[in-house]
């Protein structure tokens, strides 16, 4: 009996001597089938997921773009003169051709753009009335646009809205947002209309489709090669039991067999994160562009400003340069200096351009860009602490300024710095009213206000660099 075990066991091991993963071909293979299966179905019912809610997720945030467009747009309107359009002949003045011009610009920036449009009430509450069009095929003047075609566009009046729906008319079929045009008394005189061609849209959905495709046959083949590495992993240990097994036959006592076991499995969860990370969309990207739009715009509108903005930003960048500042700071406080009196786009004419000295009231009025520009920027997530910066620039360290009355260190160290190199350049450059002061003036004033209107810490930097680099050419 023990010699036919022994030979049982000798046979045993010349056979298993070698251990050929082919022997075990079929259990590789339905190993491979299985672990494959799993993963693709995971895949799959993540990909049928995707597709059918792409198409509505794509669409609404196409709503919100609309919206965030349109109430942008509508604070760089001059009310005042919209409301103020009867006459065709009108179409010839500076103003309305500036209009026309600002929303090319807009289309121009955004190629879902098909067209910008203001329209005022009619006659009836059925009716309303084109003011201005963009489209190469535009309405005429005064002619009556029927609202049953696009019932939420009177939602435009009192408050940023868009269609729930695509709508058609004679200039094809769209999805339009909408917000109100007011004038200086905060009126709503008209609004602004935005369409999105329905091709631009559908082919948005469709790339993003096609993207989900793509990404999905590449996580199949991901999922087959992690199957067969597993699968290998699994009949590799397999073979190490046997032969453990072997060596406990041979030795007839038990074996210790140490060795590192190394997980091969890779989470599929990463590669859908993968996935959906893929999917993020240009919307901020499109809103950044219109508001430098918005920025040029500003500086045609307001010509004895023009270049401030640039000016104050590179006076900002140098005193950020001096406090050894690291470069996410500097970007960030760079660009809101770019930005800080965006909200002048919203301040009329009349008063953004007054050659004499500024009423009380008037004043008042020219106080409210700082909040202006910090609702304008709200509608972009990632720029929320530009909008801050943006919102504070003309607080005081004493506490004395607005809109807030924030003081000393409770005012963000941007808006400090921007402070500084606004109120400098402010006083260097020429007005039609007076004449700029001299470089050596300006930083009097500036010694003169610090622990006051400034930093005084932000004043003794500024004022270094004065000493060594002419500002005021």
């Amino acid at each position: 009996m023990r010699r036919i075990l022994n030979r049982k066991i000798n046979y045993y091991r010349f056979s298993n001597s070698n251990w050929n993963p082919l022997a075990h071909a079929s259990l590789y293979s339905k190993l491979v089938i299985i672990l494959f299966l799993v993963f693709t179905v995971t895949v799959l019912a993540l990909t049928y997921q995707l597709e059918k809610n792409i198409a509505d997720s794509h669409i609404e945030l196409v709503k919100d773009e609309l919206k965030s467009i349109a109430a942008i747009s509508a604070v760089s309107i001059d009310g005042d003169f919209v409301d103020d359009l009867r006459e065709p002949e009108q179409q010839q003045n500076k103003k309305y051709i500036a209009i026309k011009q600002f929303f090319a610009q807009l289309i121009e920036a955004n190629q879902n753009i098909k067209d910008i449009y203001i329209m005022r009430k009619g006659a009836t509450n059925e009716e309303l009335v084109f003011l201005v069009d963009a489209d190469p095929d535009p309405a005429e003047f005064g002619e009556i646009y029927d609202v049953e075609v696009a019932p939420d566009m009177v939602s435009g009046f009192e408050r940023p809205a868009v269609d729930r729906d695509f709508t058609t008319d004679k200039w094809g079929m769209m999805l339009s947002g909408y917000a109100p045009v007011k004038n200086s008394r905060g009126e709503t005189v008209a609004i602004i209309g935005i369409d999105y061609d329905v091709g631009s849209i559908e082919a948005g959905i469709g790339q993003r489709k096609k993207q989900i495709l793509l990404y999905s046959l590449v996580s199949m083949g991901i999922m087959l090669v992690i199957s067969l590495i597993l699968a290998k992993s699994i009949i590799g240990r397999l073979n190490r039991v046997k032969r453990a097994v072997d060596i406990i036959l041979e030795d007839e006592r038990h074996t210790t067999q140490l060795y590192k076991e190394k997980d091969e499995v890779n989470l599929l969860a990463f590669r859908v994160n993968k996935l959906i990370q893929k999917f993020t969309v240009e919307k901020e990207k499109i809103l950044i562009s219109i508001i430098m739009t918005l920025v040029n715009t500003l500086e045609v509108r307001d010509q004895y400003t023009h270049g401030h903005s640039t000016e104050v930003a590179l006076m900002a960048t140098d005193i950020m340069d001096k406090l050894n500042m690291d470069t996410e700071e500097k970007f960030t406080i760079n660009f809101a200096a770019l930005l800080h009196d965006i909200g002048k786009i919203g301040i009329t004419d009349t008063v953004l351009n007054k050659t004499g000295k500024l009423t009380d009231a008037e004043f008042d009025i020219i106080k409210q860009h700082s909040v202006i520009g910090a609702k304008i920027l709200e509608s972009i997530p990632s720029l929320n602490q530009i909008q801050l910066i943006v919102k504070h620039h003309h607080e005081r360290y004493d506490g004395r300024g607005y809109p807030v009355g924030l003081a000393g260190q409770d005012i963000s160290l941007g808006s400090r710095i921007i402070a500084v190199a606004d109120s400098f350049q402010a006083m260097i450059s020429d007005r039609p009213y007076r004449e700029g002061m001299s470089q050596a003036v300006a930083m009097e004033e500036l010694e003169r206000n610090k622990g006051t209107q400034f930093d005084p810490e932000i004043v003794d930097v500024f004022l270094e660099l004065c000493r060594a680099k002419k500002y005021k050419i």
